[in-house]
């Protein structure tokens, strides 16, 4: 009879390591075969326009220059020539590796075949995945954050070894160069610091001096790349003009951070954490997923009771996982903090880094209750629901044509002469090649004297430059009449999913 368990449980075991290989290749051949064919945003453009000439001044890309993610994608572009598809197998690749330290990290809480598991689980995230077939930076940023929590794990677990003590200054350095706004989870050195200094048997003196020399190195990882983006600028004050501007601008007038929003506080709240964390980066806007997350975390809920009856080290046994756990709770909260006042809140992409720790804490609790028998069914049904609802996610993204596109498209029959204003949809229509006028406009005052310029043909704006004159001098409706509605998928387009189009008739 135990004999008969013991093979029934090592088919188990394998079945699991099985599943998630599957799950692996699956999700890698549904990214490449439904990478987005599509700019759908300001960024997206500056960064496929940075694969054929690198320039930020004529924000190819935007500063502060993502040069490691522009540069993975360039080696991508030699064999994919087009630009968009080549930005979103750098992503898709970069995932696909953070498998390993995802696998690496819980392992240490529990056993490989439970880590492939997580990874598949948080792989299969709709949101996370979705972005992975996409032109953007986060997934390969969420990619590399990955080896570099792995790393800052190993490092707490070897405080004297000097090789797992730079691994995480120079991993930073990788992520910074990616994606700046990850720039929160850099307090995870700081504690790492902090711990390696207090449990060295080294002297004192020799501790300090160390410290030091890790403080000068991680300077210089971080100096590698902002020295490429100065050299790509010229001069060292071209590069701190620019870098200036930029957060003047991202501070104070479009960047949607707390201090340039005029969206209250309490709404900006209830945006971030029930539609752009719960219901776009964890759910997907699936009820189902929903739902068995919920029944996760119900079992996560009874292994934390367990763990009241018992010691905690029967949840983490290993005193550095503890450390990491709580290192981790931190750089969370950090990171979300700075989401909430720094960041656009329009866009759900902007939390989505924290989605993987969330679920870590929550699988670590999970796997390790008596309702084991339960946990593993369980898990795989979610991570079957998340792989069907994201490939489906990913077939409508090529099917569902962005509401510029479309906009476009309408324009490019209409009879000429007119002009359209527009906000961030005329970086699109550049991308597009438009042939007919369009220009981006912020103030009402300049637009009146544009119009009354232009007496002698159509003036058109969208709907996002008439609220922002609205938000200047009051209701306009009375001065501009509906052409056009284009509409296309909320998951795809947050901001630009609806654009209507006017015709401004002033006084008459």
């Amino acid at each position: 009879m135990r004999r008969e368990y013991c093979m029934s449980r090592k088919a188990a075991h394998t079945g699991i390591v099985w599943f998630s290989v599957f799950v692996f290749i699956a999700i890698t051949y549904m990214s490449l075969a439904y990478a987005s064919p599509f700019t759908r945003s300001w960024d997206e453009v500056d960064f496929a326009l940075a694969l054929n000439r690198y320039d930020m001044l004529a924000m190819q890309p935007h500063f502060p220059g993502y040069p490691y993610f522009i540069l993975g994608a360039t080696l991508v572009h030699v064999w994919i020539p087009d630009p968009l598809k080549a930005l979103s197998f750098f992503n898709t690749l970069m995932a696909l590796s953070s498998a390993i330290p995802m696998t690496l990290l819980v392992r240490r809480f529990s056993d490989t075949r439970k880590g492939m598991l997580f990874a598949s689980l948080v792989l299969t995230s709709p949101l996370l995945w979705l972005m992975s077939a996409q032109p953007m930076s986060e997934a390969a940023a969420i990619a590399v954050l990955w080896w570099y929590l792995w790393s800052i794990q190993v490092g707490m677990e070897h405080p004297n070894a000097n090789f797992w003590s730079l691994l995480p200054l120079f991993l930073f350095g990788f992520l910074m160069g990616v994606r700046v706004s990850f720039f929160p989870y850099g307090l995870a050195i700081l504690l790492l610091w902090v711990e390696q200094y207090k449990r060295s048997e080294a002297k004192r003196i020799v501790k300090r001096t160390r410290l030091i020399i890790y403080i000068i190195l991680a300077g210089c990882f971080q100096l590698v790349w902002v020295a490429g983006l100065v050299m790509s600028e010229g001069n060292v004050a071209g590069f701190i003009k620019l870098s200036l501007a930029f957060l003047r601008g991202h501070f104070a007038e479009w960047g949607g951070g707390v201090t340039s929003s005029a969206l209250p506080f309490s709404q900006r709240v209830t945006q971030l954490f029930i539609d752009n964390l719960l219901w776009n980066a964890v759910l997907g806007h699936s009820l189902l997923i929903g739902y068995l997350l919920i029944l996760l975390i119900i079992a996560a809920c009874v292994g934390v009771w367990q763990v009241r009856r018992r010691k905690l080290g029967w949840l983490i046994e290993v005193e550095e996982n503890r450390r990491f756990v709580m290192l981790l709770v931190s750089c969370t909260v950090f990171y979300t903090l700075w989401v909430l006042f720094g960041q656009n809140i329009e866009k759900p992409r902007h939390i989505t880094p924290i989605v993987g720790s969330l679920l870590l804490f929550v699988y670590i609790a999970a796997v390790r209750t008596t309702l084991s028998r339960l946990i593993y069914p369980l898990l795989i049904a979610l991570i079957s629901t998340q792989l069907i609802y994201g490939t489906t996610l990913l077939q409508r993204q090529v099917r569902d044509i962005p509401s510029t596109y479309q906009l476009h498209e309408y324009l490019s029959k209409l009879e000429k002469p007119f002009v359209l204003y527009t906000w961030e949809e005329t970086r699109i229509l550049q991308y597009l090649q438009a042939d007919y006028e369009h220009k981006r406009i912020f103030t009402y005052d300049f637009f009146q004297a544009e119009a009354a310029a232009n007496s002698n043909r159509r003036v058109l704006l969208t709907n996002h430059v008439l609220e922002g004159f609205e938000q200047q001098v009051g209701s306009l409706r009375n001065r501009v009449r509906l052409v056009a509605k284009f509409n296309s998928d909320t998951m795809f387009d947050p901001i630009y999913h609806e654009i209507l189009l006017y015709e401004w008739i002033g006084n008459n």
